[in-house]
């Protein structure tokens, strides 16, 4: 695990590539682009790929510098042609780099997609992280807040067969905290029995929990309806993890990787603000998963931080990071899904 690391006079420079998160956001990012392919339906060319917004996150350990470049194409787009994806997504890490990106994260379903960032790695050589690590922190993170403020329970994770989700089951474990799974096939009941886990059936793991982390990389998978009164969901997913539709009364939402910082955020321009917002960012907090490549440059560590599994040391030693940088879970109402064309 690093130790202590010294702030950096200069700012550090990190990339973060994000894709559209619904069809309203890429038709926003095509005007910002010029590029009118993404005001349709369809998949767009790798020339509409390109730098979105420049920021700077404030820190203890000094200021982070952030170029967001982004890709045309929705979630599902890059899922059904990953091809395409890997193209688009090098491109997008190349334009990083030439803006002296240090470390360069992957946004959302760019996380996943062609191989889960060992592609890229091997595609470019560069230093690329999924964001996992500080998610999944964050998540077990906020999910301890959220029990402190309603009671202790079991807790459920959904998407568990993903990176994250298998980091924050296992977190939440080593927590004390009773954890239930959804029993999808022999793996999933060979790791849960690894970490000390129930997997059981979705029906029981929703009627048995009181707390729910939401952690699919697919996009809704949960139908608000089906969430008893009570229950308080810690949602990780972009897009959410919910379907949309009016959550059922007694039911509390929040999100799951959000992260405080000392000061404001500099943007630059008003593109850089239009970006936080579309993306979801709320006042004062920024995404895990964006933070990670930011502290990462900040410390000098370069390496890359990719695959299907992420390990409980690298989780602990990113949630030191984080938290010498001043980045501290912040537990803040979520935003249900809403239809969007």
């Amino acid at each position: 695990m690093a130790g202590p690391v010294a702030a950096h006079a200069a700012p550090s420079r990190f990339g973060f590539l994000v894709h559209p998160l619904t069809p309203l956001h890429r038709r926003v990012t095509g005007v910002r682009r010029g590029h009118w392919a993404m005001l349709r339906d369809g998949p767009a060319g790798i020339e509409a790929v390109g730098l979105l917004a420049r920021l700077v996150i404030p820190t203890l350990m000094g200021p982070a510098e952030g170029f967001i470049v982004g890709v045309p194409d929705l979630g599902a787009q890059l899922a059904e042609g990953q091809e395409r994806a890997r193209v688009h997504r090098e491109r997008a890490a190349r334009i990083a780099e030439a803006h002296g990106a240090q470390v360069i994260g992957l946004g959302n379903a760019l996380a996943v997609v062609a191989g889960r960032g060992q592609r890229l790695v091997e595609d470019t050589g560069l230093p690329i992280t999924t964001g996992h690590a500080a998610t999944a922190w964050s998540a077990v993170e906020i999910t301890q807040l959220a029990a402190a403020r309603h009671g202790a329970g079991p807790v459920g994770v959904l998407g568990f067969k993903g990176a994250v989700g298998d980091a924050v089951a296992e977190g939440l474990a080593r927590r004390g905290r009773q954890v239930l799974v959804e029993d999808s096939g022999p793996r999933v009941r060979r790791r849960a029995r690894e970490l000390g886990l129930q997997a059981v059936g979705q029906e029981e793991l929703l009627a048995t929990s009181r707390y729910l982390v939401g952690a699919s990389t697919t996009g809704p998978s949960l139908a608000p309806e089906a969430l008893r009164s009570g229950t308080v969901l810690i949602d990780l997913s972009l897009p959410p993890t919910l379907s949309p539709g009016r959550l059922p009364r007694g039911v509390r939402l929040y999100a799951g990787e959000t992260l405080s910082y000392p000061e404001t955020i500099d943007t630059t321009d008003l593109w850089g603000a239009a970006w936080l917002a579309f993306a979801g960012y709320g006042k004062g907090v920024i995404y895990a998963c964006l933070a990670e490549p930011a502290v990462l440059a900040l410390a000098g560590l370069h390496e890359p931080r990719v695959g299907r599994r992420v390990s409980t040391a690298v989780v602990e030693q990113t949630g030191a990071l984080l938290t010498q940088a001043g980045l501290r879970p912040a537990l803040r109402p979520g935003r249900p899904a809403r239809q969007t064309r």
